[in-house]
């Protein structure tokens, strides 16, 4: 039983990285969707009509829970922590705004839309801070569901797809400056990926000053992370009717802050960066293949429009608000 069973696992865990390694391969094709996102749609396509079993379930839960934490561990590669010092005031306040307009209003309107709280909070850390890797963080913090996790994760990145092009018509319309656009690009847009070609593709100097603004938001993912696990603890009801807060640090942000501070010292050789960097991004992707392959079919179709209608409104609300910031400051 105990073979079977573990053929079983290692059968799922073959499928999850073979569909892992081809959307990194796809993602070359398609660089705009990006390979976290055709992870999960290759990801739900396999686990629902073609690998619709057992050995794929356990696949995807082994991917989510021993690839994920280490996969944003990597990540935090990516991080200097003397970036925000770098930023500015001005720049600090549209990232705190950003952030916390995307968090609260989610959270507002997703009792309006009939979300779960838990659902809630993913796709506006997701669309507050940096997309996929938010979100997964996040899911971990909250112990949240699987095809909320999915879900959020397609959402974010697709409303940040279509930023891409959006964002560039607003600049151009409302005629921001250089400043402006760099911080309205930065502080909204979800994934790197896609404030780098909304920025750039405006010209250098926002590309450059929606990079170091967007580098900032990903440096506020591990204190988010922390306070919104703990924010949603104390929402769960103890035996004597009150609050039961029990703030525990994951230890996956314990290991991104403590990578991203071996990553600052300059004490390791670019090139080692570079490959841990690499590791972790593909770790990501196999994980959300996984993610992708857990999540029914039936269960995206009964939420996918409702909760891109969802994402789209928080999105809006958020550029909206970083807009009036920006003016205001």
């Amino acid at each position: 039983m105990a073979l079977k069973k573990n053929r079983s696992l290692l059968l799922g865990i073959g499928v999850v990285v073979v569909v892992g390694l081809l959307s990194w391969w796809l993602a070359q094709f398609v660089p705009r969707i990006g390979s976290v996102t055709i992870a999960i749609l290759l990801g739900v396509f396999v686990g629902n009509i073609w690998f619709d079993n057992a050995a794929g379930a356990q696949g995807g839960v082994f991917a989510e829970k021993k690839l994920l934490p280490l996969a944003i561990v990597l990540l935090g590669v990516e991080l200097k922590l003397l970036t925000l010092l770098a930023l500015g005031p001005v720049a600090v306040v549209i990232i705190l705004l950003s952030i916390a307009t995307s968090i609260l209003v989610s959270i507002q309107l997703g009792k309006l839309f009939g979300f779960s709280q838990e659902f809630s909070v993913l796709m506006g850390a997701g669309n507050g801070i940096c997309g996929s890797s938010a979100v997964a963080a996040t899911s971990m913090a909250i112990h949240a569901e699987e095809s909320d996790t999915g879900i959020s994760i397609s959402v974010v990145n697709l409303l940040g797809t279509l930023g891409i092009f959006i964002m560039p018509v607003i600049i151009q319309l409302l005629a921001l400056s250089d400043v402006q656009s760099g911080l309205l690009v930065g502080g909204t847009l979800q994934a790197f990926g896609q404030v780098v070609a909304a920025g750039f593709s405006v010209n250098d100097d926002v590309g450059n000053i929606a990079v170091v603004v967007k580098m900032g938001r990903i440096l506020m993912l591990g204190p988010v992370v922390v306070l919104l696990g703990a924010w949603m603890q104390s929402q769960l009801p103890s035996e004597a009717g009150k609050s039961k807060v029990h703030v525990r640090i994951p230890l996956f942000i314990l290991g991104f802050f403590v990578v991203s501070l071996i990553a600052s010292t300059n004490w390791v050789p670019e090139g080692i960066l570079s490959a841990l960097k690499t590791m972790g991004q593909f770790l990501l992707v196999i994980a959300m293949a996984g993610i992708g392959m857990r999540i029914q079919l039936r269960t995206l179709f009964q939420s996918g429009v409702r909760a891109l209608l969802f994402g789209a409104v928080v999105s809006a609300i958020q550029i909206l608000i970083t807009l009036i910031g920006l003016a205001a400051l």
